[in-house]
């Protein structure tokens, strides 16, 4: 079963032509890490701050088994 990836600001560079509507659907062979799948789609692990997985907060180790949404963050500066 696929997961949708939905990448949020500065990660969107990592994955040339994100469409941000539509995310990233990738197919699963079997149980995956949150972790394993951003380097399957080079995110790096370093530039991610929040990991969302159907709308509640997840970590890097979270096991993915498809049929997930999982939303990617990067650290948010403001002043």
């Amino acid at each position: 079963m696929p997961v949708k990836v939905f990448l949020s600001s500065t990660l969107r560079q990592h994955v040339p032509g994100y469409d941000p509507l539509e995310g990233l659907r990738i197919s699963l062979e079997r149980k995956i890490s949150v972790s394993e799948l951003c380097r399957r789609i080079n995110i790096p692990e370093d530039k991610i701050k929040i990991i969302m997985v159907n709308g509640r907060n997840a970590s890097s180790d979270y096991e993915l088994a498809g049929d997930e949404r999982v939303g990617l963050f990067p650290p948010v500066g403001g002043g």
